[in-house]
């Protein structure tokens, strides 16, 4: 609760911070104005800029969306001074940004147990590992015992962490929300780097990717006259490789299944065919929806090995085995003093995860041949 309570005095003193601001920018943008133009034409322009400024201290106290802030950005003016000449000159800013577009990882959308705490002490997660099994007994006779065992798997909570750093002028001249991208810009970065390691993390200071912990059902057939119907090369996978790795899992596993593959065997697997000449990838037929094959979603994810010699392609199972542990929330928060001597306004974000498979049955990996 004090810890609650802090949160919240520091978001009214930075609401507080943040209309002084706004108010010392009007007085200051006024100021400008008056100065440079006469009569009416000033008092437009005045109550133009004071609606805008009005308008983004709406917007950075949550008050209004970001539609309306872009709105009413584009109509502003920047106004800049030249070393060699006092007149201000205009300068135009589109309201949007370009934003440059980078591969993300797939593994949260494959549905693994996600657990989510407000803090992050080691937790004890309790597995069942084997099934008992009843035994028929005859009259009066002993029973026997059977009992399923128990083991647990230990999570605890990696930091992860982003720290950005921006002028102060590229934060008030811009004529887009700096502060939204940023605050976007850093989420995208720390789902990228904690699903990476979902994948194929090491365990140190970071979770354990399923990649080197779950089981390989699945190797190919190396040399010729191979009688497994499997490919004989090691950078080779045909429609058999899908079959004999789905049914390498469990029946009970298969209904939630999901196969999770790099983008470039992703295009391997889309020109495979049955015997009839017809494509054994099915796409999907609501936007929004995985792709299939034998009819199970597939996620392309980056992380996971491209095809090539003794690597793990592909995954199958149920992504309900492996556990992701977060600890929420995710803090994102702004120092403007942090960097005071260079004017630059800091931001970090902080994300504390961890994941390791909890259940060895569940996923399976085909691994190429060695040569």
């Amino acid at each position: 609760m004090m810890a609650e309570i802090d949160r919240l005095d520091k978001r009214m003193e930075d609401i507080r911070n943040g209309e002084a601001k706004a108010r010392a920018a009007e007085e200051r943008i006024a100021t400008l104005v008056s100065g440079r133009n006469t009569g009416g034409q000033a008092a437009v322009v005045a109550a133009t800029f004071e609606q805008q400024s009005l308008e983004l201290r709406r917007f950075m106290l949550g008050q209004s969306d970001s539609r309306s802030y872009e709105l009413a950005l584009p109509n502003a003016v920047e106004r800049r001074v030249l070393t060699d000449s006092s007149a201000p000159l205009p300068t135009g800013f589109i309201g949007q940004l370009y934003k440059y577009l980078v591969d993300t990882s797939s593994v949260r959308q494959a549905n693994p147990y996600v657990i989510a705490t407000q803090s992050g002490e080691t937790m004890l997660i309790p597995r069942s590992t084997a099934e008992g099994a009843a035994v028929w007994t005859g009259e009066n006779a002993a029973l026997s015992a059977s009992d399923p065992t128990f083991s647990s798997v230990t999570v605890g909570a990696f930091k992860l962490a982003k720290l950005i750093q921006v002028s102060s002028e590229l934060i008030q001249d811009t004529g887009f929300d700096v502060i939204g991208f940023m605050a976007e810009h850093a989420g995208r970065n720390l789902g990228i780097a904690s699903d990476t390691a979902y994948v194929a993390g090491t365990g140190t200071n970071q979770p354990t990717g399923f990649v080197g912990t779950a089981t390989v059902a699945l190797t190919a057939a190396t040399g010729t006259g191979s009688t497994t119907g499997l490919p004989t090369s090691g950078n080779v996978i045909g429609a058999d490789v899908l079959i004999e790795l789905y049914h390498s899992v469990l029946p009970q596993y298969r209904p939630r299944g999901s196969f999770v593959m790099n983008d470039s065997t992703v295009k391997v697997v889309r020109k495979l065919k049955d015997t009839t000449g017809q494509y054994i990838w099915q796409p999907a037929l609501v936007a929004g929806q995985p792709d299939t094959v034998l009819g199970r979603p597939v996620y392309a994810d980056p992380n996971m090995p491209a095809i090539g010699v003794s690597v793990k392609p592909i995954a199958f199972g149920d992504f309900g085995g492996y556990v992701i542990r977060d600890v929420t929330p995710v803090r994102f928060e702004r120092s403007d003093d942090f960097a005071f001597g260079t004017d630059l306004v800091s931001f970090r974000a902080i994300f504390r995860t961890d994941g390791k498979q909890l259940d060895q049955n569940a996923i399976k990996l085909y691994q190429t041949a060695a040569s």
